[in-house]
């Protein structure tokens, strides 16, 4: 869940209050869907306890418990973009105030234990549907989010506390109007190293006789949030935008960052030409940026042998 809260603050800039539709909703919470795995066996098994401490943590997260999701992490927690417990929890305060109704998703993919320390694989996802109107579109908008994920995770006197976690990828989508039914793809790299040339593309089939502008931008994952510096184009006939970037030189991640707009034009009295918005969308795309290790060299006169 934390996963997601970085890129949730930054939508608040353009969503400032959001809650999960209940047609969507109801996907994600049908029976079964939050139930605890249950304890087979009568001798420890530190699967089933870390299995039963993350459902915990979905069961807080979706029912907005913040003392009980506290108590899910050590004291000394922080995560692979620097946060720590202090800065996760303000963000977590900012995106229910923001989201109350927003609803998590988690599965499991794979559980490795030694001793007293654990790493969880997990894919979560989150939805939720803005409380207000676009203020362009004039009606709500649709958020989908979806990360894979490890947890780190420590056994401290009988409990396993999440220490650290650390995002594969993740990718997030808000989208208004006719965009919430647009074929859109925002395709940059999931890492990169520090300091080196990429590109980002944003990929869009638009709806029939409609003109789409859009723009692509990044952002470094720091708190506060900074926000990507737009420049609109007109969509090329092949429905492809692209730009080349520099990933950053001080070893922190960052986001690609698109945004676009779906317009039509309608002819009034056989001579005036409307042109209005139908549609909104921004997507944000994970990019992990690796550091640059000047300690790591290669002899001059070494020869592959």
């Amino acid at each position: 869940m934390k996963k997601l809260l970085l890129i949730l603050t930054a939508l608040l800039f353009l969503c400032p209050k959001s809650y999960a539709g209940e047609e969507n909703i109801a996907l994600l919470t049908k029976k079964g869907f939050f139930d605890k795995p249950q304890v087979q066996s009568d001798f420890y098994n530190p699967r089933d306890e870390i299995r039963k401490a993350l459902f915990l943590h979905l069961k807080y997260a979706n029912t907005c418990n913040l003392d009980g999701l506290k108590g899910l992490y050590a004291d000394d927690y922080s995560n692979a973009d620097g946060i720590n417990k202090d800065i996760y929890f303000d963000l977590v305060k900012k995106t229910w105030a923001s989201y109350p109704d927003i609803k998590y998703k988690l599965e499991i993919q794979d559980i490795d234990v030694e001793h007293d320390r654990a790493v969880v694989q997990v894919r979560e996802y989150a939805i939720a549907t803005t409380d207000s109107k676009s203020g362009i579109v004039n009606e709500k908008g649709l958020l989908e989010s979806v990360s894979n994920s490890a947890y780190h995770l420590m056994r401290t006197n009988g409990e396993w506390l999440i220490t650290s976690d650390y995002v594969l990828s993740e990718k997030t989508y808000l989208r208004f109007g006719s965009a919430k039914l647009t074929q859109v793809e925002l395709d940059a790299p999931f890492q990169i190293v520090a300091d080196t040339p990429y590109s980002a593309l944003l990929k869009i089939t638009p709806p029939k006789d409609s003109l789409v502008i859009a723009s692509i931008g990044r952002e470094n994952i720091t708190y506060p949030q900074s926000v990507a510096e737009e420049i609109f184009r007109k969509l090329p006939e092949d429905g492809i935008l692209e730009r080349v970037f520099t990933s950053n030189n001080k070893n922190i991640n960052e986001y690609s960052v698109a945004s676009f707009g779906i317009t039509k034009a309608e002819i009034k009295n056989s001579t005036e030409i409307k042109i209005y918005v139908t549609g909104l969308g921004f997507v944000m795309s994970r990019i992990n940026v690796i550091p640059k290790n000047d300690y790591v060299k290669v002899a001059k006169n070494e020869q592959t042998k």
